[in-house]
């Protein structure tokens, strides 16, 4: 007898629901959300004689604590889509009711109805789960990072848009040092020749250009602003500025601890071959990679969402966006595709082909997306650096072999 389990997780609790072969439920229970609710929990299986061999379980969240203590123990945990389930559930309870407890045996039947189509979570190697925590935990920063960044902005448009004028960016090294010394642009215009020299050197703004530009903005007169905003926002303006310069040395932090963690996995510096790559994005591209067994590159085209799907019902066909995928190899893709365009010419001609088809930027940058999907996959499936005279070569033979009826011969 083959048993299919369904879990329903909470902040402090598991729901489990076994059912047979059959669907007939077999026991309905809780557990605590610890380490003695896991114990628990395997203590049921060994009572209606459950083990790693004779069943699947199945639940929504592949990075609960759960899924390392049950794949540890060799059990296969396939992974649900939430909104499967949501759709699962209103068809079969017209009434939309919903609890932990039924949640569970709706996967349980779910899992015994689908499972030859749902993935097997796996425990990546260690130095790739780690890289891909690392990666995504970044990811967080910077996204706090922007935040508080905008928050700056809007805090000295009200009493220092003069600051804004002077930096490309108000995040970076340079403005954060600025700031951190100038309150006030009333306070900038006080200080002397000198002391504006050295404050340039300080902040380390030593472009032509930079500097150019920072005078300029020296010449415009002192707004007229209330004393009373002023000393609230230089108050907020401070406490933002903590926040900033702490996320930016964590950030640097991480993205020194990624690069060591890059240069010590195997094929670690593959993906740094790329035009535009750095270790952040080749690491990305190596966790992607490594995640699963891709068969072939359309599996990863289907996965990351840079490929539409088609619809099709009677005599209609309708080509659509993709919005089922990964929106972490979506996101990988795009941004490889926009760093390409610095240092790869036939990734801009692509692109500038794909604009004048009429396609919006972000609709070229992904077919841009797509053709660099062909070419990671291929680089990782031969284990093989980049090499753009080799990939012009192949893409003149696949023209030259295409049917004359193709070539409009």
């Amino acid at each position: 007898m083959f048993f299919y389990i369904g879990i329903d997780l909470s902040d402090k609790f598991l729901d489990s629901c076994i059912t047979n072969s059959f669907g007939d439920v077999i026991s309905r229970n809780r557990f605590d959300f610890d380490d003695r609710g896991f114990s628990a929990f395997l203590c049921e299986l060994q009572e209606h004689e459950v083990s790693s061999e004779n069943c699947a379980i199945g639940l929504e969240n592949p990075r609960s604590r759960l899924v390392d203590f049950l794949i540890q123990r060799e059990f296969a945990v396939l992974l649900t889509n939430p909104k499967s389930i949501a759709r699962y559930r209103e068809s079969r309870i017209a009434s939309k009711a919903k609890s932990d407890q039924a949640d569970a045996q709706l996967i349980a039947d779910y899992i015994r109805e689908h499972h030859k189509s749902l993935r097997r979570i796996s425990i990546p190697d260690q130095t790739i789960r780690e890289l891909s925590i690392l990666l995504e935990d970044r990811d967080r920063l910077v996204q706090q990072k922007v935040r508080f960044s905008n928050q700056l902005t809007s805090t000295l448009k009200e009493y220092f848009p003069q600051a804004l004028d002077m930096f490309s960016c108000i995040a970076n090294k340079s403005a954060l040092e600025f700031l951190r010394k100038v309150d006030t642009f009333a306070q900038l215009k006080s200080l002397s020749t000198a002391d504006i020299e050295q404050l340039l050197r300080d902040c380390q703004i030593n472009r032509k250009d930079s500097k150019e530009n920072f005078h300029n903005v020296m010449k415009k007169p002192v707004s007229q602003v209330s004393q009373a905003v002023i000393r609230a926002k230089v108050r907020l303006k401070n406490a933002i500025l903590t926040h900033l310069i702490l996320l930016t040395e964590q950030i640097d932090d991480y993205e020194k601890q990624i690069q060591q963690v890059m240069d010590e996995t195997p094929h670690g510096d593959l993906f740094r071959s790329l035009p535009g790559s750095d270790y952040i994005l080749a690491g990305k591209l190596l966790v992607l990679y490594s995640s699963r067994n891709f068969r072939s590159a359309n599996e990863v085209q289907s996965l990351c969402g840079t490929v539409p799907y088609t619809v099709r019902s009677g005599q209609s066909k309708a080509v659509r966006f993709r919005k089922g995928c990964s929106k972490f190899g979506r996101k990988t893709f795009h941004q490889l595709a926009f760093s390409s365009l610095r240092g790869c010419q036939w990734a801009k001609k692509r692109l500038s082909q794909k604009r004048k088809e009429g396609k919006g930027l972000h609709h070229s940058l992904r077919c841009l997306a797509n053709s660099w999907v062909k070419v990671t996959f291929a680089m990782w499936r031969d284990k093989t650096p980049y090499d753009e005279s080799k990939y012009l070569v192949s893409v003149a033979s696949h023209i030259i072999n295409q049917p004359a009826s193709v070539l409009g011969g």
